[in-house]
């Protein structure tokens, strides 16, 4: 900017509602929208190609497990290149890889269109991550469930449309169409919306955002943050990285059978289960809200909260068999996975301030997606091996609320309503 001169602030609060406007649309298309279709379609695929459970199912598993990868480079990334240049191509490749699925005739193309989807993924979801979290401080935890209220949207519209085209088009059209939708309808806006960081323009999200501390608060350590070298190999970091992991066995894992679970387990009928997948991710936006503003008035104690409600809604669906345990299973499922969609951001920026957010939000991504996979291949395995969803679904409780214990350890530092622990 000449002369020192920065532009109105109101101006640069819009570029920061430009990053919020894109984050749902990206949410909402290329992310979850991209994801929840296939558990829609696996009993279709399934019966089709003449696949187990297990087979089909490793889609999503190879995705998050390449996304677990992709993970561990998209912090550098983004740092080496700049968030767009990373974000562009990314959205790209998930458009293709999704259209692709309808030259899929054998497990190995159906498994790379996977892996590519996978890595592609995790780029774009760090990259948007990265940059809520530049922009917003005191509201970061509400902003971020904003923005990603694009999957609840989706979640109302993708499993019925899903449903209809596999009935009328079959899953090759469906998922061609999908593709399309992300390549021509969503890769050029997204070159207007996204700005980098307020820095760009001459402000800081504290000063654009400096929420408002609970009263008695106001501990937080001032700055940056400290340099990704000086706390990559602490014990709090590492159990950081594991707690991520395994909240992605208690979320993103479970939800990947909520179909699956209600068409074979209820009498419910077959839309029953593209019905409660439908509820669970629309319910999920609640959640986002909800526990967006939890997170931002309760830092680390507000995740370990949403952890502990993943293992309560596991346990729920066991006495699962008629409409109403089906509703209530599908509501606590549902504000549930909207926390943990939330919860990146607010734990990077928290625990570590904003100098590290790519590498700190990138390895969180890559652990959830490496904790998701391993979860959908073993329940896929357990549900093949026991004939039922019981064995794998009491071990995923156990370790849900084992990791709500673990989130307790954590010191949100940076967090506006931090007070220190006594020594």
């Amino acid at each position: 900017m000449a002369n020192g001169e920065r532009i109105a602030i109101e101006q640069v609060r819009r570029y920061a509602w430009m990053n919020i406007i894109a984050g749902f649309l990206v949410w909402g298309v290329a992310l979850a929208g991209v994801s929840m279709m296939m558990p829609i379609m696996y009993n279709t695929i399934a019966t089709d190609m003449g696949w187990s459970v297990a087979e089909t199912t490793s889609f999503m598993a190879i995705k998050s497990g390449v996304s677990a990868l992709g993970g561990l480079v998209a912090g550098g990334l983004i740092v080496r290149f700049g968030m767009k240049r990373v974000f562009i191509p990314s959205l790209i490749a998930i458009g293709m890889s999704t259209s692709a699925l309808y030259f899929v005739a054998n497990l190995p193309v159906y498994y790379a269109l996977a892996a590519i989807s996978g890595f592609a993924s995790i780029l774009c979801l760090v990259a948007i991550q990265v940059t809520l979290a530049r922009w917003y401080a005191g509201s970061l935890g509400r902003m971020t469930g904003i923005a990603m209220l694009g999957g609840a949207a989706a979640g109302v519209i993708v499993p019925m449309a899903t449903k209809f085209g596999l009935q009328h088009y079959g899953w090759h059209v469906t998922s061609a169409i999908a593709g399309l939708i992300v390549l021509v309808g969503l890769t050029g806006l997204m070159t207007f919306l996204v700005h980098e960081s307020p820095e760009t323009y001459g402000y800081t999200a504290l000063e654009l955002d400096p929420g408002t501390a609970p009263a008695g608060k106001g501990q937080a350590m001032a700055g940056p943050g400290p340099e990704f070298a000086d706390f990559r190999n602490s014990p709090q970091f590492w159990l950081l990285i594991v707690a991520a992991g395994l909240s992605g066995v208690i979320s993103n894992s479970i939800n990947e059978y909520v179909p699956l679970l209600i068409e074979r387990e209820t009498n419910l009928g077959a839309y029953a289960g593209a019905l409660g997948f439908t509820i669970v991710l629309t319910i999920s936006g609640f959640g986002k809200i909800l526990f967006g503003w939890i997170f931002d008035r309760f830092s680390t104690r507000g995740v370990a909260m949403c952890w502990a409600l993943c293992g309560v809604a596991v346990l729920l669906t066991f006495p699962m068999a008629g409409f109403l345990s089906f509703l209530v299973f599908t509501v606590v499922r549902g504000l549930s996975h909207g926390g943990v969609i939330v919860q990146g951001p607010v734990l990077a920026r928290h625990i570590y301030g904003v100098k590290t957010l790519p590498h700190v939000i990138a390895l969180l991504g890559a652990s959830f997606h490496l904790g998701a996979a391993a979860g959908i291949a073993a329940i896929g395995f357990a549900v093949d091996l026991t004939g039922g969803f019981t064995v794998p679904f009491i071990g995923v409780a156990i370790i849900a609320f084992i990791t709500a214990a673990m989130a307790l350890k954590f010191e949100p530092k940076y967090w506006s309503g931090y007070i220190a622990k006594d020594r």
